[in-house]
């Protein structure tokens, strides 16, 4: 007997599975969704899986290299995850991997005949229509089913995207909305930021990193006169056990506020470092002045 393959089927098939899966392992992790980020690695792994086909290249397609793409997905889909947070979401997209193979495999077993796995890891396989369907319906289901279980016992963080801008350079970030930062800038009365200072590092020009690190002796003398110069601030901060200080910032060219719809709202604000990293997981990057959330 004759098996004939189609391969757009099979690209559609394992876009669609591979969307789906990498959605899920999102929201598992509650990351910030980016449909397009999701979208065009999606299409990418579809490649991947139908060139198997055709590219008689076996370590391409062995078994770690299947993980290292998947990795590479991962990353692609969800490029401010870092750390733990990095960690997280590779360890939900694997586990949505495994629950959609699975799913397909409980099928095969009670279903007789029926040829499943339409995943990133089986691309060769022959898929049916109804395995695909009742795998997406397990998938889509598991953020909800892990939630009304009590997989997070912590309430939602109030986590955003922003993007500053500087001296024609863009930064995207996670940010989260901190009720207790009621830090002003002390001249323009303008709410502040604190941002990671090793995110905010490829962002700003070159010459004013003594500035940011607090070496005053290493700071250029003609610094002030720069146009970044005047964009430079100190603001002052007392910290909850009492210590007392000044964080650099600065006044970027551009502070927008995205919303999940892709919607940008621009802000006024101070952008501030910190030397210290303010969120041990790499869950987020900043923390946001609730005023910029609710005015």
């Amino acid at each position: 007997m004759v098996r004939y393959i189609y391969w757009d089927v099979l690209l559609l098939t394992n876009l669609a599975v591979n969307y789906i899966i990498l959605l899920a392992a999102g929201k598992l992790s509650y990351r910030n969704i980016s449909h397009w980020r999701l979208a065009l690695s999606s299409l990418l792994g579809s490649v991947y899986a139908v060139s198997a086909l055709v590219v008689p290249l076996k370590a391409a397609y062995s078994l770690p290299a299947r993980i290292a793409f998947g990795l590479f997905m991962v990353a692609l889909s969800y490029p401010g995850a870092r750390g733990i947070a990095l960690l997280r979401v590779t360890l939900c997209f694997f586990l949505c991997s495994a629950v959609a193979a699975g799913t397909a495999l409980a099928l095969q077993s009670f279903g007789g005949r029926i040829a499943a796995q339409a995943t990133l890891f089986q691309g060769e396989a022959v898929v049916h229509w109804y395995v695909v369907a009742f795998s997406l319906a397990v998938l889509a289901a598991l953020p909800v089913l892990a939630n009304m279980n009590g997989y997070s016992s912590l309430r939602r963080l109030p986590l955003m995207t922003i993007e500053v801008s500087i001296g024609g350079k863009t930064l995207g970030l996670t940010g989260l909305v901190d009720t207790g930062n009621n830090l002003r800038d002390p001249v323009s009365g303008l709410p502040v930021i604190v941002i990671d200072w090793d995110a905010l590092r490829n962002l700003m020009p070159p010459g004013v990193s003594a500035f940011f690190m607090s070496t005053w002796d290493a700071i250029p003398a003609g610094l002030p006169e720069t146009s970044v110069g005047t964009r430079l601030r100190l603001v002052p901060y007392e910290s909850l056990s009492g210590k007392m200080g000044v964080l650099p910032g600065f006044r970027p060219d551009r502070l927008a506020l995205v919303g999940k719809n892709g919607l940008r709202v621009f802000k006024n604000a101070i952008v501030c470092a910190s030397q210290e990293r303010l969120s041990p997981s790499g869950l987020y990057q900043a923390l946001l002045h609730p005023d910029l959330v609710n005015p």
